[in-house]
C-alpha cells in the first residue's frame, strides 16, 4: 500500500509540474515580445543574393542580382529590418525581365536573404530587328551574349505569330520532351505561317505545317526515327512531310 509520505511526495510533484507549466506560459509571451522588440532594432548587415534554378539556364547570376538590389535599394545596409517593406521590395525585383519570382526574408544577425527564380525560356528568337528569348507565357526576354539557355532557335516570319499561341504551343511541347528538346535544333516560320523543323541529327528538314495535332505529328515522326529508318538511311532523305493528316511522306535527295 502507498504510504502517506509517498502520497504527499506525488502531490508535490504534481503541484510543481503545474506551477512550471503556468510559469512557462506566462514567461513565453514576455520572452517572445522581448525577442521581437530586440530584433526590430537590428539593422541589415549583409545581403545574401541567390539564384535558385541556375543549373540548366543562366539568365542572371548572383552578382548581377546583387547589382539590381544595390541599384534599387542603395541604402539597404544599415536599414532596420523592421522598417523593410519586403513585399514591395520583392515586386520591385520582379520588374527585371529575367526574374519570374522573388522571395525575401531575414535571419538573426541582420542578414537579408534575396532568392529569385528565373524565367524559363522555351525559344530563342531571331528576327530582322531583334533577338530575344521567350517563355511559355509569351514574355520576351532581351538576349545578351552572356546568357545561356538550351532552347530551340526560331527565325523567319515570327512577328506574324506574336499574337498567336501556335508557336508557343509548339515550342512548349518540344521543350517539355527530353527527346525532342535534344533533337529539334531550329524552327523556321514560313511566309504562310507554317513551321519547318531542322533536326540536330540527319540531313533533312521536317515540313511540320500548322501547329495542329502536335502530339500526333511528333508521334509519327518518332516512329519514323526509331522504327522506320535504319541508321544508314538518316542521310538519304532531304525532306519529311507531316502536313497531311495521319501521314508521313519522305522525299529522297
Amino acid at each position: 500500500m502507498e504510504g502517506p509520505k509517498n502520497r504527499i511526495n506525488a502531490l508535490w510533484r504534481s503541484v510543481l509540474r503545474v506551477l512550471t507549466i503556468v510559469i512557462m506560459l506566462a514567461y513565453y509571451p514576455i520572452m517572445m515580445s522581448f525577442v521581437a522588440d530586440s530584433q526590430s532594432q537590428v539593422e541589415c548587415q549583409r545581403v545574401n543574393a541567390s539564384v535558385m534554378d541556375a543549373s540548366a539556364n543562366v539568365l542572371i547570376t548572383s552578382d548581377e542580382l546583387e547589382q539590381i538590389i544595390n541599384r534599387n535599394f542603395p541604402d539597404i545596409q544599415g536599414t532596420k529590418l523592421a522598417e523593410m517593406r519586403l513585399y514591395d521590395m520583392e515586386r520591385t525585383i520582379e520588374k527585371s525581365t529575367v526574374v519570374k519570382r522573388c522571395e525575401m526574408f531575414t535571419t538573426p544577425g541582420g542578414v537579408l536573404h534575396v532568392q529569385i527564380s528565373q524565367r524559363e525560356p522555351i525559344m530563342r528568337v531571331f528576327t530582322a530587328g531583334a533577338s530575344y528569348y521567350m517563355d511559355d507565357e509569351s514574355f520576351k526576354i532581351p538576349a545578351r551574349s552572356d546568357m545561356r539557355a538550351h532552347t530551340v532557335v526560331v527565325s523567319g516570319n515570327v512577328d506574324a505569330l506574336l499574337d498567336d499561341q501556335s508557336l508557343v504551343s509548339l515550342c512548349s511541347f518540344i521543350n517539355d520532351d527530353p527527346f525532342w528538346k535534344a533533337q529539334i535544333e531550329q524552327i523556321y516560320v514560313t511566309s504562310g505561317t507554317e513551321f519547318i523543323l531542322v533536326p540536330r541529327v540527319g540531313d533533312h528538314i521536317v515540313e511540320f505545317g500548322k501547329a495542329d495535332e502536335i502530339e500526333q505529328k511528333f508521334g509519327l515522326l518518332y516512329g519514323l526515327y526509331t522504327e522506320g529508318w535504319r541508321p544508314k538511311e538518316w542521310n538519304l532523305y532531304k525532306k519529311v512531310n507531316l502536313k497531311y493528316k495521319g501521314q508521313i511522306v519522305c522525299t529522297k535527295k
